[in-house]
């Protein structure tokens, strides 16, 4: 089995990160393939936040956890107490991917994006989650703040994001259902 193969086996969202900061080196190589990730018609219109202020991450993710318990969702507020409040899990790095909105391709660019970054911090010896969640501190009330923070122009909007890191817990890839791939000849 080849190496890319096997990393894309071997991957799994990690919820968990040791306070291991990343080096140098590898925030770079990580920034050249979020850049290396393909767009529609090759418009290239995300843009990358590497945010590795602690302090800054613990911000967006407490927006969060107040907004979640702020919405009366029983389900997610459950879900919110069980992981400790936590939502990007301690990484010491978050890449908030935003994007043009008029570009109609802009979330199929975005989710492209992180998966490369998934895929690529694995082959490195790094972990990841994708996420979601963090779009409730660029929509919220304080929307206008947190994309001040990261100098974010009102012309792009928060698409997903990824959190990267040294793991602090093992987890096992998902499993997979062949059901779920219908070829057609």
């Amino acid at each position: 089995m080849n190496e890319t193969i096997k990393t894309i086996f071997e991957r799994a969202s990690i919820r968990a990160y040791s306070s291991e900061p990343l080096t140098e080196s590898e925030l770079e190589t990580l920034a050249k393939c979020a850049l290396a990730a393909p767009t529609a018609r090759n418009i290239q219109t995300r843009r990358f936040y590497f945010i590795t202020n602690k302090v800054l991450i613990n911000e967006i993710e407490r927006e969060v956890v107040n907004i979640i318990y702020a919405s009366g969702d029983e389900l997610m507020i459950q879900r919110t107490k069980e992981r400790n409040e936590k939502v990007i899990y301690d990484a010491p790095l978050l890449v908030v991917v935003a994007v043009d909105k008029s570009n109609k391709y802009s979330a199929v660019d975005a989710g492209i994006a992180v998966a490369t970054l998934s895929l690529a911090a694995k082959s490195m010896g790094l972990d990841s989650v994708i996420l979601g969640m963090p779009a409730m501190a660029f929509t919220g009330p304080r929307r206008e703040y947190f994309k001040e923070r990261l100098g974010m122009p009102k012309e792009l909007e928060f698409e997903t994001s990824i959190a990267i890191g040294h793991k602090a817990m093992e987890k096992a890839p998902h499993e997979f259902d062949m059901e779920h791939v219908i070829f057609v000849k």
